[in-house]
């Protein structure tokens, strides 16, 4: 297994990681389909529709490698909180805006060797339909230039009470990686960025129809 060089975040997160597979293997009825589709290692981008505010942890929990996520601003307030999930690869975004910080911490972190989950909807979803996706995600994918892995997920927006009971399905799919081929073929312009994040929604939309 692939992990990173940094001692204490790779321990913190290896453990939870465990922790995390037992805890969904034996409570929650998961399913993973094309886990061996995402790269073991070196950069990547993970793009995933957005249902619940636990879906950064079970998509993290799906692959095999260490992954980092964006996480609002909001919750590095409170210092317990911002420690564990800083410890977890999380890093902060500003919401509703253009923030060149959280584009410069991502990426440092596809610079580690880190896989970085983003979800191009930019907020989660309160239907089974797909919000229109953000350009700023054709910006990011296309400036950065590390393919892209389209996950679809569901079952995590039934509520904590499920969740904690045997009585949950969930599941996860992922596809073929988006080539940086395919990336580069995008002009590096608003219409192209734009024409990117219509692309990976789509490639999100073609694993919701192969799951049905």
């Amino acid at each position: 297994m692939i992990w990173e060089s940094r001692a204490f975040n790779s321990r913190a997160y290896r453990t939870t990681w465990y922790a995390l597979n037992l805890y969904f293997g034996a409570i929650c009825r998961w399913k993973v389909e094309g886990r061996e589709l995402v790269p073991r290692n070196g950069p990547i981008i993970i793009a995933s529709n957005h249902i619940a505010l636990i879906d950064p942890v079970f998509v993290g929990s799906c692959i095999r490698r260490e992954t980092a996520f964006m996480a609002k601003k909001e919750l590095f307030g409170f210092p317990p909180l911002r420690a564990l999930i800083t410890c977890h690869n999380a890093f902060p975004i500003r919401r509703g805006g253009w923030d060149s910080q959280a584009f410069r911490l991502l990426k440092e972190k596809l610079d580690q060797g880190l896989a970085v989950l983003v979800f191009p909807e930019g907020t989660r979803s309160k239907t089974e339909n797909f919000l229109d996706p953000k350009p700023g995600i054709g910006f990011l994918v296309r400036q950065n230039g590390v393919p892209v892995v389209p996950c679809f997920i569901r079952g995590t927006n039934q509520g904590w009470r499920k969740l904690l009971t045997r009585n949950q399905a969930l599941a996860a799919r992922f596809g073929q990686p988006i080539t940086v081929a395919e990336i580069e073929s995008f002009p590096a312009d608003k219409n192209g960025y734009i024409g990117l994040s219509r692309l990976i929604m789509q490639r999100i939309a073609e694993l919701k129809e192969k799951a049905r």
